[in-house]
Order: C-alpha cells, then structure tokens, then sequence
C-alpha cells in the first residue's frame, strides 16, 4: 500500500511544478519605450548680405554762384551782431542763389581748399559794412532783388537779360538861344547847351534896374525833352523849367535877381 501511494505522491509534485512553469511563461513582458531620438533641426537661413547704398553723384557747384552767395553770407555774419536779423536776412541770401543753409554748408565744405574762391570772397569782403549787410535781405550786393525760385538750374540773376537802352531824349544836340521877358528884365536873354550826350547847362543873362548879372545854370534833360536847371551865385539865383518840342525850348524863369523875386518866360531855338 506504501509503495502504491509513493508514485502518486511524485506525480502530483511532478503536475505542481509543471503548473508553475507554465504560469511564469504565461506572465508578459513589459517592453521598455525607445529611446525617443531626438528631432533634427533644419538649418537657419542665413541672412541676405545687405545691399551698399548707391551714392548718387553730387551736383557741381557754380563757383561763380558760390562766390557771390558767399561774400554775401560772410558779410551777414561778420556784420550783423543780432542773431535773429541775422537768421532773416541769411534766409533771404541763401534762395537768392539756389541753396539753402543745408546745400550751402555743403557747398562751403567742398570748395574750402579752392584757394581762388577764397580769394575772391575775401576780396569782395572789403566792401562789407553794416549798411549793406542790411540792404542784403531785399537785394542782392550786385543789385539783384529776385531770389530763385525751386527748380531753378540758375539763380535769377544769372538769367539772360535784355537790357532796354534807354530811348534818346527827343532833342538834337547844339545851342538854344533866346529873349527872357518880363519880370522887369532888360535885354535878358538865355542860352541853352545840349551835349552829345545829352547834358543841358545854360547861361542867363541880362540887366535889372541898370545892374547887370550874369548866372549860370546846371541841369537835368529827360527822355521826353523835359528840363530844369539851377543855379545860384551871391544875391541871384534862379530856377528854369521847360521843355523841346518841335526844335524850340520854351519855359518859365523864377527865382531872386538883386534880391528882388523874378517870374518870367523864355523862347529859345537853335
């Protein structure tokens, strides 16, 4: 009975550990995660090399121009103390050339080792006083009134201009004589002198309650033939006013002869 049970015994140990081994077979893994790669980066762009700006060329400076705006502008400065008259009279100046306080510092940078310009304008300065450092704000040194305008090639003053001669007076030169009368005169007469060029002067002389005198006579002529002439000397003087039409001058004489007054009228041709 003993030896029965003994392999009984060893086969249910036998089935037991089998029973084990299948259960730790049956028992699952736990699969560890791969290791996470990590994530390539794509490559940064490099930046576009910046472009050099392009210098456009600069404008040549007029060193004629230059010289006057800057005998103008220098004399401003050196002669007039307040600053803001100085400001308003320099705003006028730098237009009146074509720059303004921007392009005339340029200007003035480029041409300091010009040793002729510098000359030029130190030159021009010997001519600047505190009067015409004034009159530059309505007008230029030369005379020039116009300031130019934006857009300009030139300043206005550098413009072409058509000078009008003056039309002839309507008087031929030579000798005009004649009788003044009336104003107590005796044998009066006047004598007229038109230059080639037009100048009038003249000689007046007569007598005056037996006392004679003689005077003469300085003047102008106008264009249109129109005069006046003066003159003075001791106790005469006297004034004639006329005018030429048609080869005669006719007029009146006023003024002081013997201290006495004197109103008379003249005819006088060549």
């Amino acid at each position: 009975m003993k030896r029965t049970l003994l392999p009984i015994g060893l086969l249910l140990v036998l089935g037991l550990l089998v029973g084990c081994d299948d259960k730790k077979e049956e028992t699952p893994t736990t699969e560890e995660p791969a290791a996470e790669q990590p994530a390539v980066e794509a490559p940064a762009e490099e930046p576009a090399a910046e472009e050099a700006p392009v210098e456009e060329p600069k404008a040549e400076v007029d060193k004629e121009v230059f010289i006057k705006a800057a005998y103008e502008v220098t004399c401003v400065r050196a002669k007039i103390e307040d600053s803001e008259q100085q400001k308003e009279i320099l705003a006028e100046v730098f237009p009146r050339y074509g720059f303004d306080e921007t392009s005339f510092a340029d200007a003035e940078k480029a041409l300091a080792g010009e040793t002729t310009v510098q000359e030029a304008i130190k030159s021009r300065m010997e001519n600047c006083t505190p009067e015409l450092a004034a009159k530059l704000k309505t007008e230029g040194a030369d005379g020039t009134a116009a300031a130019a305008e934006a857009g300009e090639d030139k300043p206005a003053e550098e413009a072409k201009k058509v000078e009008k001669k003056p039309a002839k007076p309507a008087v031929d030169p030579g000798r005009y004589s004649g009788a003044v009368n009336g104003g107590g005169l005796e044998g009066a007469k006047i004598d007229i002198n038109i230059t080639s060029d037009h100048k009038i002067s003249a000689n007046f002389v007569g007598k005056r309650e037996g006392k004679r005198f003689a005077l003469g006579l300085k003047g102008d002529l106008s264009k249109d033939g129109k005069f006046t002439l003066s003159g003075e000397k001791g106790n005469l003087n006297a004034r004639v006013t006329g005018a030429f039409k048609s080869g005669l001058a006719s007029g009146q004489v006023t003024g002081k002869i013997n201290e006495k007054g004197l109103n008379a009228a003249f005819n006088a041709k060549k």
